[in-house]
Formats: C-alpha cells, structure tokens, sequence
C-alpha cells in the first residue's frame, strides 16, 4: 500500500509540471538558443509521462526504503525532481526558482520524518550528508570552471536538495546515490560526445543526479544492510 500511495502522490505531483514549467521567469540573460519554459511546457504527453516517471520512482524508492517516516520527503523529491531534470534538458538550466523552494521543502519533511521517528540522528544525517556534497560538488564546479566541465552551479543546488533525502539512509547510500549519478552521466556524456548529439560543454546533468539518487536510495540500503 505505501508504495502504491508513494507513486500515486509523487505522480500527482509530476503531473503538475508543465502548468508549473510554463510559469517559471525566465533568466535576465539567456543564451540565444534558449528555449522558453512556456513553449518547452506545451507538449500535450509532457504531463502524463512526468507523472509516470515520478511514480516509478517514488515507487521504486518506498519499495526499497526501510525508511517510511522519509516518503513524504521522497514523493516531493521524485515530483519535481521529473520537472528539473526535463527542464534541465531541454535548456540546460536548473531554475532557481523551483530548486530554492524544492530545498526548503525537504528540508522540512526532514524534520518531520525525526519527529515521526522520534529519532534526531536522521536531522543530523542530513545536515552532514548536505555539508559534504555541497562542498564536493562546489569543489568540482569551481574546477570544471577552468577546464570547460559540464557540471554547472544549478547541479551543485541540485545535489545538494539530493543530499537531504540520501543521508538519512546512511552514509554508503549517500555515496551510492551521487556515485551512480555522476557514473551514469559521464558514461551517457561520453557516448553523447562522440556521436557529436551534444556540446559536453553544455551538457545536462540534472536528470543524471535524480536517477543517481533513486537508484542509490533504492538498492543502496539492501547493498549496504543499512
């Protein structure tokens, strides 16, 4: 029952993407080739398939957490987690705009999962899983500048919404979860690159990280016995 309720949620919310997408302000310099969020929203299956892929993955996530008190955490996380990474990919941008609120709001379902569990340990978790990926990532980023990486400051934000959902289930899922994020992506970026589909200057990184984290979040713990 709970994985169909995560998947049915995450789904809803999923669903809500385009009308949100349609929404978001565009940046104040974009790139000539940019596509605006109102004319990538329009597509009339946009809807139906951001809501399938959210309900697998809070699916696939409540399937494999022994976590319940973090599903609520999860099915917001999987919900727009589809909406970032279809933006990300159609113009190479993760708006602030979703991602701020995105943070505040798992952050506070979070706290609400150590308060339901009676257990601040999964508070903590997060707070340290988030400090660390932060800086990794902000590391990785500032080195990329120098070498024309494709990591770019909205996957840094991203990572670390991530971070606050992989933590709780321990430090080798965190690992897990970022780890097959980043294998994922540069396998995909290098096979992209050399079939000439993509600029890996101008890569789009996002979807990588949300599908890293589903998958660490879904086998990491029975991997891990956490």
């Amino acid at each position: 029952m709970e994985i169909l309720l995560s998947a049915a949620a995450a789904g809803v919310i999923g669903a809500a993407g385009p009308w949100v997408i349609s929404r978001v302000p565009e940046p104040d310099e974009p790139d000539d080739d940019k596509r605006t969020y109102s004319a990538i929203a329009r597509p009339r299956w946009l809807s139906p398939l951001l809501a399938v892929v959210a309900a697998i993955f809070a699916g696939a996530v409540a399937w494999g957490t022994e976590l319940p008190a973090l599903m609520p955490a999860w099915v917001v996380v999987s919900g727009v987690g589809v909406w970032l990474s279809y933006v990300d990919i159609r113009t190479r941008l993760l708006p602030y705009t979703i991602v701020a609120p995105l943070y505040l709001a798992t952050w506070s379902l979070v706290g609400l999962a150590a308060l339901i569990e009676q257990d601040v340990q999964i508070a903590v978790r997060a707070l340290v899983a988030n400090i660390v990926v932060y800086v990794v990532f902000r590391v990785l980023y500032e080195i990329g500048r120098f070498f024309g990486g494709a990591l770019g400051y909205g996957d840094v934000r991203l990572a670390a919404v991530l971070s606050l959902v992989l933590g709780p289930l321990g430090p080798q899922v965190t690992l897990a979860g970022m780890y097959a994020g980043f294998l994922v992506g540069a396998l995909a970026g290098v096979v992209l690159s050399l079939a000439r589909l993509i600029d890996r200057r101008s890569f789009a990184f996002g979807q990588y990280l949300v599908l890293g984290a589903v998958v660490g979040a879904t086998w990491g713990p029975a991997l891990y016995g956490s």
